[in-house]
């Protein structure tokens, strides 16, 4: 297995970057979180594993 180097992990496919994100918000239903579950799931999926999310956004 051969290790590869940061930037060279940074151009796969599928890496992370939180910037832009409003990371310091929360989503979830309550007044305890700052934003709805609408807006968490109004973000672009790389923004989505950036922050904080309750688990009551994916209920049914």
């Amino acid at each position: 297995m051969k290790k590869l180097s940061r930037s060279k992990l940074k151009t796969i496919k599928g890496s992370t970057s939180c910037v832009g994100c409003p990371v310091q918000n929360n989503y979830g239903t309550g007044s305890e979180y700052s934003n709805t579950c609408a807006q968490y799931f109004a973000l672009s999926q790389n923004c989505q594993v950036c922050v904080d999310v309750s688990a009551d956004c994916f209920e049914n």
